[in-house]
């Protein structure tokens, strides 16, 4: 695994993972790559981006709309990284389902995210991964804009 210690507030290069949650108020992401090809994936890494977006109460309410289940249990291996912290509720009810949930691409550069809720901060925790080519993507970010 290689891993950007930084934690990042700049939007461009997450655009595609925002771009589900309407405006955004504020943003802190990082990223890392882990190697590992599967039948079901032709890049040679995956990138993985996790982060804490917070966003305009009018979007909340939509996004609350979307959810399907409220207080949803993150299993200790998923939970939100330490580094992330600082940007999320101390007592989070996270609301999610696949209303939330975003994809995108084709084969060798395909990009999921889910996203978890929690409508009393506005806060939107995000994790993204994509398989992708780092040969064939030289510009780092494999994602395709819409």
């Amino acid at each position: 695994m290689t891993v950007d210690a930084s934690v990042h507030t700049e939007t461009a290069p997450i655009e595609p993972e925002l771009q589900p949650l309407g405006r955004v108020l504020e943003v802190h992401w990082w990223e890392w790559t882990e190697n590992g090809r599967c039948d079901f994936n032709v890049g040679d890494l995956f990138l993985v981006r996790e982060g804490a977006v917070r966003v305009a109460p009018a979007d909340v309410a939509r996004l609350t709309e979307l959810t399907t289940a409220l207080d949803v249990d993150i299993p200790d291996d998923a939970a939100p990284h330490p580094r992330l912290s600082s940007w999320l509720p101390t007592e989070p009810k996270w609301r999610g389902g696949t209303g939330l949930d975003w994809s995108d691409g084709e084969e060798g550069s395909a990009v999921s995210v889910s996203y978890l809720l929690d409508s009393a901060s506005g806060i939107v925790l995000f994790k993204s991964d994509a398989n992708y080519d780092p040969a064939s993507t030289p510009a780092a970010s494999p994602f395709r804009t819409r």
